[in-house]
């Protein structure tokens, strides 16, 4: 069968590699440069070119599913032990670790969140930089002309059984809706009009050899600053320091209507500088990405969303399916990648 997965983050890639494994054609469509959606690393070139992870910072797991898919990851060299524990800032103070938090293990990868994706995804067919504009249904069924067609901007016809959507709600709304005149997908239409997303500002800034912190990462309790990851205690920085700060939703809405980089970095590193000291609203160097499908605010308690036309398969998967996390969106993948390659085996 041939599937079309339209999304290269964390969710398709699972869904493809079981697929694939299935023996399926599998093709995946992905808008930006490279693998992993929100495990997203940049390349910081200098005098000695690094990595920093500017999207989700570290993983961690509560079910056997995703613990063994940690494993795998360990044992591939590719993520490692980091911190069982969080400091946090609240009440104007540094507190070493997070109030009535139980300790739980947190994996990093030393050469980046995205080199997850790039070992998901080593034998599957990608094309990357290719946005899709929609999905049409052109009937038949799998015996004879393929069903689907995805729509995509250097690819005229791409004909596929099936299509996976791996893209955040909002987006998946969008392409559904572009089939809506010619299949039944009403279910999906509603389903998805019900997420919405959280934003964040994700800073980068550099700050040469200072001596790193103590803490590897801090959750806040602060108007503008949600989140600070000192990236220096996930790998080797030859002493730099180099810190990832996540702003609160309200606060990325707030600069996202204005558009002023420089105005929004001198407010997220004026509040840096009231939490860490002076000396961090002074960095070398600084990059900023807005993340405007941050977090879902709410998740569907079902793995996944498929059409009931198994002559026209379409499926739903990803983070906002029963959890909101990295592990959600890899459940969500495995689970119907699963499902699939049985049902159509």
């Amino acid at each position: 069968m041939k599937i079309g997965i339209i999304g290269a983050g964390l969710s398709g890639l699972v869904a493809g590699r079981v697929l694939a494994a299935a023996g399926h054609d599998v093709i995946v469509f992905e808008k930006s440069k490279g693998y992993g959606g929100r495990m997203a690393t940049r390349r910081i070139d200098g005098d000695s070119a690094f990595r920093i992870d500017h999207g989700t910072p570290y993983m961690t797991g509560t079910s056997g599913g995703f613990r063994t898919f940690l494993g795998e990851l360990e044992e591939q060299g590719l993520i490692t032990h980091w911190s069982d524990r969080l400091s946090c800032y609240t009440d104007g103070q540094i507190l070493p670790e997070l109030p009535g938090r139980d300790p739980q293990p947190m994996y990093v990868a030393p050469d980046g969140m995205n080199s997850i994706g790039k070992y998901l995804g080593r034998r599957l067919d990608i094309y990357f930089e290719e946005k899709v504009g929609g999905i049409t249904h052109i009937g038949g069924s799998r015996t004879a002309k393929s069903p689907w067609m995805i729509n995509s901007a250097s690819i005229n016809v791409f004909e596929a059984d099936a299509v996976i959507i791996a893209t955040p709600a909002i987006q998946a709304y969008g392409l559904v809706s572009t089939a809506q005149d010619e299949f039944d997908l009403r279910k999906m239409i509603t389903v998805l009009d019900d997420i919405s997303y959280s934003s964040t500002i994700s800073m980068m800034a550099g700050y040469g050899e200072r001596i790193p912190a103590e803490w590897k990462a801090i959750l806040c309790d602060h108007p503008v600053i949600s989140w600070i990851c000192n990236e220096a205690s996930k790998r080797d920085f030859s002493g730099d320091m180099n810190l990832v700060v996540h702003t609160t939703d309200k606060f990325a809405r707030e600069m996202a209507e204005t558009e002023d980089t420089v105005r929004m970095e001198s407010k997220i590193l004026k509040e840096l500088g009231n939490i860490l000291g002076s000396w961090a609203a002074r960095p070398e160097w600084l990059q900023s990405h807005f993340w405007r499908y941050h977090l879902p605010k709410k998740s569907l308690d079902m793995p996944f969303l498929e059409s009931e036309d198994d002559l026209a398969p379409i499926a739903l998967v990803g983070d906002y399916f029963q959890g909101r996390s990295m592990e959600a969106a890899y459940l969500s993948g495995m689970k119907l990648g699963n499902h699939w390659a049985e049902k159509f085996s």
